[in-house]
């Protein structure tokens, strides 16, 4: 069973925030990327491109924390801890990452300096969730 977001803080997860990912390093240390991420079904959504450090991390540690700052507020946040539950197939981050680069900046398809980047949606599951502000 997964925590809810409180009905005072669902504006954190409808507005296009950019969110601080913090995933966990070979060594054990903690590494944190800004991401864009998207919310559905009590689930949480984050994208990345294979093979990178927060692909790698996420694969060898599934269990990751995500923070959402009121861009207006920065003593407004809410915070989510859970594990990786589901790493898609190239076909779903593609789609996933499009539909990101729409939420964020109103374009329909995500430019990338690679064109042969393989994409990846992950699907957090927040077991803990706090806020503040």
């Amino acid at each position: 069973m997964h925590s809810v977001i409180p009905t005072e803080y669902q504006d954190l997860i409808t507005k296009p925030i950019v969110a601080g990912l913090a995933t966990t390093m070979a060594d054990g240390t903690p590494q944190v990327t800004p991401v864009w991420f998207s919310y559905g079904e009590g689930l949480f959504y984050v994208n990345a491109a294979t093979g990178r450090l927060k692909d790698k991390n996420i694969r060898r540690a599934p269990y990751v924390a995500l923070m959402i700052v009121d861009p207006t507020n920065a003593y407004r946040y809410l915070a989510v801890r859970g594990p990786v539950i589901d790493i898609s197939d190239a076909d779903v981050g593609r789609t996933h990452i499009n539909e990101l680069s729409f939420r964020y900046f109103g374009r329909p398809v995500y430019r990338s300096d690679d064109p042969n980047e393989v994409r990846a949606r992950y699907t957090i599951r927040p077991d803990h969730i706090s806020t503040m502000g």
